[in-house]
Protein backbone atom coordinates (compact mmCIF):
# COMPACT_ATOMS: atom_id res chain seq x y z
CA UNK A 1 0.00 0.00 0.00
CA UNK A 2 2.65 2.63 0.04
CA UNK A 3 1.36 3.79 -3.89
CA UNK A 4 -1.24 4.73 -2.22
CA UNK A 5 0.09 6.09 0.90
CA UNK A 6 2.70 8.24 -1.12
CA UNK A 7 -0.49 9.24 -3.38
CA UNK A 8 -2.23 10.97 -0.80
CA UNK A 9 1.08 12.38 1.16
CA UNK A 10 1.41 13.95 -2.87
CA UNK A 11 -1.91 15.03 -3.26
CA UNK A 12 -1.87 13.09 -6.60
CA UNK A 13 -4.68 10.60 -6.34
CA UNK A 14 -6.83 8.72 -8.31
CA UNK A 15 -10.55 8.91 -9.01
CA UNK A 16 -11.75 5.30 -8.64
CA UNK A 17 -9.89 2.51 -6.42
CA UNK A 18 -10.54 -1.14 -6.79
CA UNK A 19 -9.90 -3.30 -3.41
CA UNK A 20 -9.84 -7.07 -4.32
CA UNK A 21 -9.18 -10.43 -2.27
CA UNK A 22 -11.01 -13.13 0.05
CA UNK A 23 -13.53 -12.30 2.25
CA UNK A 24 -12.06 -10.91 5.58
CA UNK A 25 -9.04 -9.49 4.26
CA UNK A 26 -9.70 -6.28 5.23
CA UNK A 27 -11.39 -4.44 2.13
CA UNK A 28 -14.40 -2.47 3.03
CA UNK A 29 -12.39 -1.32 6.32
CA UNK A 30 -9.36 -0.06 4.22
CA UNK A 31 -12.18 1.53 2.50
CA UNK A 32 -13.42 3.31 5.04
CA UNK A 33 -9.53 4.23 6.40
CA UNK A 34 -9.30 6.00 2.80
CA UNK A 35 -12.38 7.68 2.90
CA UNK A 36 -10.86 8.96 6.46
CA UNK A 37 -7.70 9.65 4.72
CA UNK A 38 -9.17 11.92 2.12
CA UNK A 39 -11.43 13.66 4.64
CA UNK A 40 -9.31 14.33 7.51
CA UNK A 41 -9.25 17.60 9.07
CA UNK A 42 -6.23 17.03 11.58
CA UNK A 43 -6.89 17.18 15.70
CA UNK A 44 -6.88 21.19 15.40
CA UNK A 45 -8.94 21.29 12.25
CA UNK A 46 -6.57 22.77 9.54
CA UNK A 47 -5.34 19.49 8.37
CA UNK A 48 -5.56 18.45 4.75
CA UNK A 49 -5.35 15.13 2.92
CA UNK A 50 -3.32 12.57 4.80
CA UNK A 51 -2.21 8.59 4.47
CA UNK A 52 -2.13 9.10 8.46
CA UNK A 53 -5.94 10.20 9.68
CA UNK A 54 -6.23 11.49 12.72
CA UNK A 55 -9.19 9.84 14.34
CA UNK A 56 -10.00 12.23 16.17
CA UNK A 57 -11.60 15.14 14.02
CA UNK A 58 -14.95 15.89 13.18
CA UNK A 59 -14.66 14.24 9.77
CA UNK A 60 -12.71 10.99 11.27
CA UNK A 61 -15.01 10.04 14.21
CA UNK A 62 -18.29 10.59 11.85
CA UNK A 63 -16.76 8.09 9.38
CA UNK A 64 -15.92 5.66 12.48
CA UNK A 65 -19.60 6.10 13.47
CA UNK A 66 -21.43 5.62 10.14
CA UNK A 67 -22.83 8.81 10.23
CA UNK A 68 -20.56 10.71 7.98
CA UNK A 69 -22.96 12.41 5.05
CA UNK A 70 -20.45 12.84 2.12
CA UNK A 71 -19.55 8.86 2.88
CA UNK A 72 -22.01 6.66 0.70
CA UNK A 73 -21.42 2.96 1.09
CA UNK A 74 -23.76 0.46 -1.13
CA UNK A 75 -23.92 -3.10 -0.99
CA UNK A 76 -24.04 -4.33 -5.00
CA UNK A 77 -25.29 -7.41 -3.74
CA UNK A 78 -28.60 -6.20 -2.49
CA UNK A 79 -28.78 -3.23 -4.91
CA UNK A 80 -27.77 -4.56 -8.35
CA UNK A 81 -30.47 -3.09 -10.64
CA UNK A 82 -29.53 -0.13 -12.89
CA UNK A 83 -32.67 2.08 -11.29
CA UNK A 84 -31.06 1.98 -7.98
CA UNK A 85 -27.25 2.49 -9.23
CA UNK A 86 -28.84 5.55 -11.54
CA UNK A 87 -30.45 6.99 -8.62
CA UNK A 88 -27.22 6.85 -6.34
CA UNK A 89 -25.06 8.17 -9.27
CA UNK A 90 -27.58 11.26 -9.60
CA UNK A 91 -26.36 12.54 -6.58
CA UNK A 92 -22.74 12.62 -7.14
CA UNK A 93 -22.74 16.10 -9.17
CA UNK A 94 -23.62 17.88 -5.90
CA UNK A 95 -20.69 19.14 -3.91
CA UNK A 96 -19.80 17.58 -0.38
CA UNK A 97 -21.84 18.69 2.37
CA UNK A 98 -19.13 18.66 5.16
CA UNK A 99 -16.05 16.47 3.68
CA UNK A 100 -13.97 17.26 1.46
CA UNK A 101 -14.94 14.50 -1.33
CA UNK A 102 -18.01 12.53 -1.88
CA UNK A 103 -17.08 8.98 -1.68
CA UNK A 104 -18.69 6.36 -3.02
CA UNK A 105 -17.82 2.84 -1.46
CA UNK A 106 -19.64 -0.07 -3.66
CA UNK A 107 -19.16 -3.48 -1.93
CA UNK A 108 -19.12 -6.36 -4.05
CA UNK A 109 -19.24 -4.60 -7.33
CA UNK A 110 -19.20 -7.78 -9.44
CA UNK A 111 -22.71 -8.27 -8.47
CA UNK A 112 -24.04 -5.67 -10.21
CA UNK A 113 -26.42 -6.25 -13.53
CA UNK A 114 -24.74 -5.02 -17.15
CA UNK A 115 -27.28 -2.50 -16.90
CA UNK A 116 -25.79 -0.81 -13.83
CA UNK A 117 -22.39 -1.73 -14.85
CA UNK A 118 -23.73 0.66 -18.20
CA UNK A 119 -25.09 3.45 -16.09
CA UNK A 120 -22.17 4.00 -13.96
CA UNK A 121 -19.00 3.67 -16.54
CA UNK A 122 -20.54 7.17 -17.51
CA UNK A 123 -19.63 8.66 -13.73
CA UNK A 124 -16.91 6.25 -13.48
CA UNK A 125 -15.21 7.47 -16.66
CA UNK A 126 -15.23 11.45 -15.90
CA UNK A 127 -16.34 12.12 -12.64
CA UNK A 128 -16.37 15.59 -11.10
CA UNK A 129 -13.53 16.52 -9.01
CA UNK A 130 -15.08 16.35 -5.75
CA UNK A 131 -16.12 12.31 -6.22
CA UNK A 132 -13.91 9.47 -4.91
CA UNK A 133 -15.14 6.11 -6.08
CA UNK A 134 -13.72 3.34 -3.63
CA UNK A 135 -14.89 -0.60 -5.61
CA UNK A 136 -14.72 -3.77 -3.43
CA UNK A 137 -14.77 -7.24 -4.75
CA UNK A 138 -13.81 -10.80 -3.89
CA UNK A 139 -14.08 -12.08 -8.05
CA UNK A 140 -12.80 -9.64 -10.46
CA UNK A 141 -12.44 -11.53 -13.64
CA UNK A 142 -16.25 -10.96 -13.40
CA UNK A 143 -15.98 -7.26 -13.61
CA UNK A 144 -16.15 -5.14 -17.00
CA UNK A 145 -12.85 -4.73 -18.56
CA UNK A 146 -13.85 -1.35 -19.26
CA UNK A 147 -14.53 -0.62 -15.38
CA UNK A 148 -11.09 -2.63 -14.48
CA UNK A 149 -9.15 -0.15 -16.92
CA UNK A 150 -10.28 3.49 -15.18
CA UNK A 151 -9.43 1.86 -11.59
CA UNK A 152 -6.56 1.05 -9.58
CA UNK A 153 -6.34 -2.02 -8.40
CA UNK A 154 -4.81 -2.95 -5.44
CA UNK A 155 -5.09 -7.03 -4.45
CA UNK A 156 -5.60 -7.74 -0.50
CA UNK A 157 -3.24 -10.57 -0.01
CA UNK A 158 -4.41 -13.73 2.42
CA UNK A 159 -2.82 -12.84 6.18
CA UNK A 160 -0.22 -15.66 7.32
CA UNK A 161 -1.52 -17.54 10.22
CA UNK A 162 1.57 -16.39 12.37
CA UNK A 163 0.34 -12.50 11.98
CA UNK A 164 -3.31 -13.82 12.41
CA UNK A 165 -2.32 -15.52 15.88
CA UNK A 166 -0.58 -12.33 16.88
CA UNK A 167 -3.20 -10.18 16.20
CA UNK A 168 -5.64 -12.36 17.98
CA UNK A 169 -3.34 -12.71 21.02
CA UNK A 170 -3.49 -8.84 21.18
CA UNK A 171 -7.08 -8.53 20.89
CA UNK A 172 -7.32 -11.42 24.20
CA UNK A 173 -5.09 -9.13 25.70
CA UNK A 174 -6.80 -6.16 25.50
CA UNK A 175 -10.08 -8.21 26.92
CA UNK A 176 -7.75 -10.15 29.69
CA UNK A 177 -8.47 -13.94 28.27
CA UNK A 178 -6.48 -16.40 28.97
CA UNK A 179 -4.76 -18.32 26.09
CA UNK A 180 -2.35 -20.50 24.76
CA UNK A 181 -0.02 -19.61 21.27
CA UNK A 182 -0.40 -22.81 19.94
CA UNK A 183 -4.06 -22.34 20.30
CA UNK A 184 -4.18 -19.40 18.19
CA UNK A 185 -1.26 -20.24 15.96
CA UNK A 186 -3.88 -23.24 15.13
CA UNK A 187 -6.81 -20.82 14.32
CA UNK A 188 -4.59 -18.89 12.26
CA UNK A 189 -4.27 -22.01 10.05
CA UNK A 190 -7.96 -22.41 10.23
CA UNK A 191 -9.02 -19.17 9.16
CA UNK A 192 -7.43 -19.36 5.60
CA UNK A 193 -6.22 -15.94 5.75
CA UNK A 194 -9.35 -14.10 6.75
CA UNK A 195 -8.74 -12.11 9.70
CA UNK A 196 -13.10 -11.82 10.35
CA UNK A 197 -13.10 -16.14 10.20
CA UNK A 198 -10.58 -15.80 12.67
CA UNK A 199 -11.87 -13.58 14.98
CA UNK A 200 -15.12 -15.80 14.49
CA UNK A 201 -13.52 -18.80 15.46
CA UNK A 202 -11.55 -17.15 18.05
CA UNK A 203 -15.52 -16.33 19.55
CA UNK A 204 -16.18 -20.23 18.99
CA UNK A 205 -13.13 -20.80 21.35
CA UNK A 206 -13.66 -18.90 23.95
CA UNK A 207 -16.67 -20.23 24.68
CA UNK A 208 -16.03 -24.06 24.01
CA UNK A 209 -13.05 -23.63 26.79
CA UNK A 210 -15.32 -21.43 29.08
CA UNK A 211 -13.22 -18.30 29.04
CA UNK A 212 -10.36 -19.56 27.81
CA UNK A 213 -8.32 -20.39 24.83
CA UNK A 214 -6.44 -23.46 25.09
CA UNK A 215 -4.57 -25.72 22.30
CA UNK A 216 -6.60 -28.63 23.30
CA UNK A 217 -9.76 -27.06 23.60
CA UNK A 218 -9.35 -25.76 19.65
CA UNK A 219 -7.96 -28.90 18.52
CA UNK A 220 -10.95 -30.60 19.77
CA UNK A 221 -13.46 -27.42 18.57
CA UNK A 222 -11.58 -28.03 15.04
CA UNK A 223 -11.06 -31.59 14.93
CA UNK A 224 -7.54 -30.72 14.87
CA UNK A 225 -4.82 -33.34 13.91
CA UNK A 226 -2.55 -34.03 16.99
CA UNK A 227 0.93 -33.49 14.99
CA UNK A 228 2.02 -36.92 16.45
CA UNK A 229 -0.11 -38.88 14.51
CA UNK A 230 1.33 -37.01 11.41
CA UNK A 231 4.56 -38.03 12.53
CA UNK A 232 3.42 -41.71 13.04
CA UNK A 233 1.97 -41.70 9.82
CA UNK A 234 4.44 -41.04 7.81
CA UNK A 235 6.69 -43.02 9.62
CA UNK A 236 4.89 -45.93 9.35
CA UNK A 237 5.16 -45.32 5.85
CA UNK A 238 9.08 -45.03 5.88
CA UNK A 239 8.53 -48.94 7.21
CA UNK A 240 6.38 -49.84 4.67
CA UNK A 241 4.06 -51.14 7.01
CA UNK A 242 0.62 -50.84 5.58
CA UNK A 243 -1.21 -52.27 8.86
CA UNK A 244 0.38 -49.92 10.83
CA UNK A 245 -1.00 -46.86 8.72
CA UNK A 246 -4.30 -48.46 8.83
CA UNK A 247 -3.69 -48.19 12.75
CA UNK A 248 -3.23 -45.27 12.75
CA UNK A 249 -6.04 -44.01 10.48
CA UNK A 250 -8.14 -45.66 12.95
CA UNK A 251 -6.43 -44.26 15.96
CA UNK A 252 -7.87 -40.86 14.40
CA UNK A 253 -11.52 -41.81 13.67
CA UNK A 254 -11.67 -42.92 17.16
CA UNK A 255 -11.13 -39.07 18.15
CA UNK A 256 -13.55 -38.07 15.64
CA UNK A 257 -10.50 -35.91 13.90
CA UNK A 258 -10.94 -33.93 10.11
CA UNK A 259 -9.57 -36.26 7.41
CA UNK A 260 -9.52 -32.87 5.22
CA UNK A 261 -7.57 -31.52 7.83
CA UNK A 262 -5.40 -34.67 8.11
CA UNK A 263 -4.14 -34.65 4.73
CA UNK A 264 -3.37 -30.97 4.44
CA UNK A 265 -1.49 -31.16 7.64
CA UNK A 266 0.43 -34.56 6.06
CA UNK A 267 0.65 -32.04 2.44
CA UNK A 268 2.11 -29.88 4.78
CA UNK A 269 4.19 -31.79 7.41
CA UNK A 270 5.78 -33.51 3.49
CA UNK A 271 6.39 -29.51 2.48
CA UNK A 272 8.74 -29.11 5.27
CA UNK A 273 10.64 -32.20 4.69
CA UNK A 274 11.10 -31.69 1.15
CA UNK A 275 12.18 -28.35 2.02
CA UNK A 276 15.06 -29.43 4.90
CA UNK A 277 16.37 -32.50 1.82
CA UNK A 278 16.71 -29.69 -1.22
CA UNK A 279 17.06 -26.47 0.91
CA UNK A 280 18.19 -26.95 3.89
CA UNK A 281 18.92 -23.05 4.76
CA UNK A 282 15.46 -21.94 3.30
CA UNK A 283 14.02 -24.77 6.51
CA UNK A 284 12.65 -23.02 9.71
CA UNK A 285 11.15 -26.02 11.66
CA UNK A 286 9.91 -25.52 15.18
CA UNK A 287 12.65 -26.83 17.99
CA UNK A 288 10.13 -29.09 19.68
CA UNK A 289 9.81 -31.20 16.16
CA UNK A 290 13.28 -30.28 14.37
CA UNK A 291 14.65 -33.69 15.17
CA UNK A 292 11.67 -35.79 14.11
CA UNK A 293 11.28 -33.81 10.66
CA UNK A 294 15.44 -34.43 10.11
CA UNK A 295 14.78 -38.17 10.72
CA UNK A 296 11.89 -38.74 8.38
CA UNK A 297 14.24 -36.51 5.74
CA UNK A 298 16.60 -39.43 5.96
CA UNK A 299 14.15 -41.96 5.50
CA UNK A 300 12.75 -41.16 2.60
CA UNK A 301 13.90 -39.55 -1.01
CA UNK A 302 13.48 -36.90 -2.14
CA UNK A 303 11.40 -38.83 -5.37
CA UNK A 304 9.19 -39.95 -2.77
CA UNK A 305 8.71 -36.66 -0.92
CA UNK A 306 7.63 -35.57 -4.14
CA UNK A 307 5.27 -37.82 -5.02
CA UNK A 308 3.62 -38.34 -1.69
CA UNK A 309 2.83 -34.66 -1.64
CA UNK A 310 0.98 -35.20 -4.75
CA UNK A 311 -0.92 -38.43 -3.57
CA UNK A 312 -1.85 -36.02 -0.28
CA UNK A 313 -3.11 -32.87 -2.49
CA UNK A 314 -4.95 -34.96 -4.93
CA UNK A 315 -6.42 -37.49 -2.28
CA UNK A 316 -7.61 -34.15 -0.38
CA UNK A 317 -9.10 -32.55 -3.54
CA UNK A 318 -10.80 -36.26 -4.13
CA UNK A 319 -11.97 -37.03 -0.45
CA UNK A 320 -15.86 -35.49 -1.32
CA UNK A 321 -15.95 -38.24 -3.59
CA UNK A 322 -15.21 -41.07 -2.03
CA UNK A 323 -17.23 -44.10 -0.58
CA UNK A 324 -16.85 -42.11 2.96
CA UNK A 325 -13.81 -40.05 4.42
CA UNK A 326 -12.52 -43.22 5.97
CA UNK A 327 -12.31 -45.07 2.84
CA UNK A 328 -10.54 -41.63 1.15
CA UNK A 329 -7.61 -41.38 3.45
CA UNK A 330 -7.44 -45.37 3.80
CA UNK A 331 -6.90 -45.18 -0.21
CA UNK A 332 -4.43 -42.48 -0.47
CA UNK A 333 -2.30 -43.33 2.02
CA UNK A 334 -2.13 -46.89 0.78
CA UNK A 335 -1.60 -45.47 -2.50
CA UNK A 336 1.76 -44.02 -1.37
CA UNK A 337 2.87 -47.12 -0.05
CA UNK A 338 2.25 -49.20 -3.32
CA UNK A 339 3.44 -45.80 -5.50
CA UNK A 340 6.61 -45.10 -2.92
CA UNK A 341 7.53 -48.81 -2.74
CA UNK A 342 8.62 -48.23 0.74
CA UNK A 343 10.65 -51.49 1.00
CA UNK A 344 13.20 -50.88 3.23
CA UNK A 345 11.81 -51.82 6.59
CA UNK A 346 13.27 -50.35 9.94
CA UNK A 347 15.36 -47.85 8.10
CA UNK A 348 16.74 -45.55 10.70
CA UNK A 349 19.22 -43.79 8.36
CA UNK A 350 19.79 -42.66 4.80
CA UNK A 351 22.79 -43.56 3.55
CA UNK A 352 24.57 -41.52 1.15
CA UNK A 353 24.80 -43.70 -1.66
CA UNK A 354 21.00 -45.40 -0.79
CA UNK A 355 19.38 -47.88 -3.55
CA UNK A 356 16.21 -46.06 -4.20
CA UNK A 357 12.99 -47.15 -6.05
CA UNK A 358 12.22 -44.81 -8.65
CA UNK A 359 8.69 -44.90 -10.23
CA UNK A 360 7.98 -44.28 -13.21
CA UNK A 361 4.99 -42.46 -13.82
CA UNK A 362 3.05 -41.46 -16.99
CA UNK A 363 0.74 -39.50 -15.53
CA UNK A 364 -0.76 -37.78 -12.15
CA UNK A 365 -0.38 -40.68 -8.96
CA UNK A 366 -4.22 -40.41 -7.99
CA UNK A 367 -5.24 -41.41 -12.08
CA UNK A 368 -2.39 -43.51 -13.95
CA UNK A 369 -0.94 -46.61 -13.33
CA UNK A 370 2.47 -46.48 -12.45
CA UNK A 371 5.79 -48.97 -13.26
CA UNK A 372 7.60 -49.51 -10.03
CA UNK A 373 11.55 -50.07 -11.45
CA UNK A 374 13.25 -52.02 -8.65
CA UNK A 375 17.27 -52.01 -8.95
CA UNK A 376 19.08 -54.21 -9.73
CA UNK A 377 21.61 -55.57 -6.69
CA UNK A 378 24.80 -55.56 -8.52
CA UNK A 379 24.10 -51.65 -9.94
CA UNK A 380 22.14 -50.04 -7.32
CA UNK A 381 21.92 -45.76 -8.57
CA UNK A 382 23.45 -43.44 -6.98
CA UNK A 383 21.47 -40.88 -4.58
CA UNK A 384 22.49 -38.37 -7.09
CA UNK A 385 21.03 -40.11 -10.17
CA UNK A 386 18.19 -39.10 -12.34
CA UNK A 387 15.20 -40.76 -11.77
CA UNK A 388 11.82 -40.54 -13.74
CA UNK A 389 9.32 -38.08 -12.91
CA UNK A 390 5.81 -38.15 -11.15
CA UNK A 391 4.65 -34.96 -12.70
CA UNK A 392 3.75 -35.22 -16.86
CA UNK A 393 5.12 -33.66 -19.45
CA UNK A 394 2.56 -30.03 -20.67
CA UNK A 395 0.92 -31.81 -23.85
CA UNK A 396 0.56 -28.24 -25.25
CA UNK A 397 -3.46 -27.97 -24.16
CA UNK A 398 -3.08 -24.37 -22.25
CA UNK A 399 -7.27 -24.02 -22.09
CA UNK A 400 -7.65 -27.60 -21.08
CA UNK A 401 -4.60 -27.16 -18.21
CA UNK A 402 -5.98 -23.75 -16.93
CA UNK A 403 -9.11 -25.14 -16.67
CA UNK A 404 -8.29 -28.10 -14.59
CA UNK A 405 -6.00 -25.91 -12.64
CA UNK A 406 -8.66 -23.95 -11.69
CA UNK A 407 -6.66 -21.28 -10.95
CA UNK A 408 -8.56 -18.35 -8.48
CA UNK A 409 -7.82 -14.34 -8.07
CA UNK A 410 -5.87 -12.78 -10.18
CA UNK A 411 -3.17 -15.40 -11.24
CA UNK A 412 -6.26 -17.17 -13.03
CA UNK A 413 -7.27 -14.00 -14.63
CA UNK A 414 -4.03 -13.66 -15.97
CA UNK A 415 -3.92 -17.40 -16.82
CA UNK A 416 -7.28 -17.55 -18.34
CA UNK A 417 -6.60 -14.69 -20.60
CA UNK A 418 -3.62 -16.01 -21.69
CA UNK A 419 -2.69 -17.93 -25.13
CA UNK A 420 0.22 -20.32 -25.90
CA UNK A 421 2.59 -19.13 -28.41
CA UNK A 422 5.07 -22.20 -27.70
CA UNK A 423 6.55 -24.63 -25.14
CA UNK A 424 10.47 -25.57 -25.42
CA UNK A 425 12.59 -26.75 -23.24
CA UNK A 426 10.86 -26.59 -20.58
CA UNK A 427 9.87 -22.42 -21.51
CA UNK A 428 6.26 -21.29 -21.84
CA UNK A 429 5.94 -18.55 -24.20
CA UNK A 430 2.32 -17.06 -23.59
CA UNK A 431 0.88 -13.92 -25.17
CA UNK A 432 -1.32 -11.28 -23.06
CA UNK A 433 -3.77 -9.50 -25.14
CA UNK A 434 -2.96 -5.78 -24.78
CA UNK A 435 -6.13 -4.77 -23.32
CA UNK A 436 -5.44 -6.60 -20.36
CA UNK A 437 -2.10 -5.85 -20.39
CA UNK A 438 -2.76 -4.48 -16.97
CA UNK A 439 -2.79 -8.19 -15.52
CA UNK A 440 0.86 -8.60 -16.52
CA UNK A 441 2.19 -7.96 -12.72
CA UNK A 442 4.88 -9.50 -11.59
CA UNK A 443 2.90 -10.57 -8.33
CA UNK A 444 0.17 -12.30 -10.86
CA UNK A 445 2.93 -13.79 -13.02
CA UNK A 446 4.89 -15.69 -9.81
CA UNK A 447 1.58 -16.64 -8.80
CA UNK A 448 0.76 -18.28 -12.04
CA UNK A 449 4.42 -19.67 -12.62
CA UNK A 450 3.95 -20.96 -8.65
CA UNK A 451 0.74 -22.80 -9.81
CA UNK A 452 1.91 -24.43 -12.77
CA UNK A 453 5.14 -25.63 -11.42
CA UNK A 454 3.79 -28.71 -10.28
CA UNK A 455 2.65 -29.94 -13.28
CA UNK A 456 5.84 -29.81 -15.39
CA UNK A 457 9.40 -30.49 -15.15
CA UNK A 458 11.66 -28.28 -12.61
CA UNK A 459 13.35 -25.18 -13.89
CA UNK A 460 10.30 -24.27 -15.38
CA UNK A 461 10.06 -20.39 -17.08
CA UNK A 462 7.01 -18.49 -18.17
CA UNK A 463 7.41 -15.51 -20.31
CA UNK A 464 4.50 -13.64 -21.01
CA UNK A 465 4.56 -10.59 -23.78
CA UNK A 466 1.18 -8.60 -24.91
CA UNK A 467 0.75 -9.08 -28.34
CA UNK A 468 -1.82 -9.91 -31.22
CA UNK A 469 -4.45 -12.44 -29.35
CA UNK A 470 -5.77 -14.98 -31.75
CA UNK A 471 -9.16 -15.91 -29.38
CA UNK A 472 -7.67 -19.00 -28.50
CA UNK A 473 -7.47 -18.36 -24.54
CA UNK A 474 -10.35 -20.03 -22.03
CA UNK A 475 -11.39 -16.26 -21.86
CA UNK A 476 -12.28 -15.48 -25.49
CA UNK A 477 -13.42 -18.92 -25.70
CA UNK A 478 -15.93 -18.66 -23.15
CA UNK A 479 -17.01 -15.11 -24.08
CA UNK A 480 -17.52 -16.61 -27.28
CA UNK A 481 -19.88 -19.20 -25.96
CA UNK A 482 -22.04 -16.98 -24.01
CA UNK A 483 -22.49 -14.78 -27.00
CA UNK A 484 -23.57 -17.91 -29.18
CA UNK A 485 -25.87 -18.91 -25.84
CA UNK A 486 -27.22 -15.17 -25.20
CA UNK A 487 -28.10 -14.91 -29.38
CA UNK A 488 -29.79 -18.22 -29.41
CA UNK A 489 -31.55 -17.41 -26.13
CA UNK A 490 -32.93 -13.67 -27.45
CA UNK A 491 -33.57 -15.32 -31.15
CA UNK A 492 -35.99 -17.88 -29.00
CA UNK A 493 -37.70 -15.11 -27.33
CA UNK A 494 -38.56 -13.47 -30.48
CA UNK A 495 -39.53 -16.34 -32.13
CA UNK A 496 -42.10 -17.21 -29.73
CA UNK A 497 -45.65 -16.64 -31.33
CA UNK A 498 -47.02 -15.48 -27.72
CA UNK A 499 -44.21 -12.48 -27.69
CA UNK A 500 -45.06 -11.78 -31.78
CA UNK A 501 -48.30 -11.57 -30.68
CA UNK A 502 -47.91 -9.63 -27.69
CA UNK A 503 -45.61 -6.91 -29.91
CA UNK A 504 -48.01 -6.99 -32.63
CA UNK A 505 -51.46 -6.28 -30.55
CA UNK A 506 -49.87 -3.47 -27.82
CA UNK A 507 -47.00 -2.34 -29.42
CA UNK A 508 -44.60 -3.72 -26.13
CA UNK A 509 -41.08 -3.48 -26.88
CA UNK A 510 -38.75 -6.42 -26.52
CA UNK A 511 -36.16 -5.99 -23.63
CA UNK A 512 -33.54 -8.20 -25.08
CA UNK A 513 -30.62 -6.99 -22.25
CA UNK A 514 -33.26 -8.31 -19.55
CA UNK A 515 -33.37 -12.12 -21.91
CA UNK A 516 -30.30 -14.51 -19.89
CA UNK A 517 -29.98 -17.88 -21.30
CA UNK A 518 -30.85 -20.93 -19.31
CA UNK A 519 -28.10 -23.45 -18.16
Amino acid sequence: MQALANALDTGRIHHAYLFTGTRGVGKTTLARILAKALNCEGPDGSGGMTSKPCGVCRACTEIDAGRFVDLLEVDAATNTKVDEMRELLETAQYMPVSGRYKVYIIDEVHMLSKSAFNSMLKTLEEPPGHVQFILATTDPQKLPVTVLSRCLQFNLKQLPAALIAQHLKAVLGKEQVPCEDAALLMIGKAAEGSVRDSLSLLDQAIAYGSGKVTADGVAGMLGALDQTYLFAVLERLAEGDAAGVMREVDAMSARSLSFDMALRDIAALLHRLALVQSAPDAATDEAQDGARIQALAQQFSPEQVQLFYQIAILGRRDLPLAPDEHAGISMTLLRMLALGSSQQQGMSARPAAKATTPVAATGAPAHSPATIQRPRPEAAPSATSSTASAVPDFDGDWPGLVTRLNLSSMAGMLGRQCELVSFQDNILELTLPEAQKHLLDKAYVDKLKAALEPHFKPGLRVNIRTGMAEGKSVAAVEQRVMAAQQSKAVQSIENDAFVKDLIADFGVELNTASIKPVS
